[in-house]
């Protein structure tokens, strides 16, 4: 079962990523939230999700 949870996170880690590389913003940002998103793989992905949707401003 914990690999399961390993594989699902890992699939979401790289969805996110994708994602963050097919948007028109800088490469800094586009570099930043890719490590955010490898640095932290459970918050990283919901924090680009929050913030990119705009569901979140800062």
């Amino acid at each position: 079962m914990g690999r399961l949870w390993v594989l699902l996170i890992f699939v979401i880690d790289v969805l996110a990523i994708l994602d963050v590389w097919k948007r028109e913003y800088s490469m800094e940002k586009r570099l930043l939230w890719t490590v955010v998103i490898i640095l932290l793989p459970l918050v990283g992905p919901v924090a680009w999700y929050l913030i990119s949707r705009k569901i979140i401003n800062i």
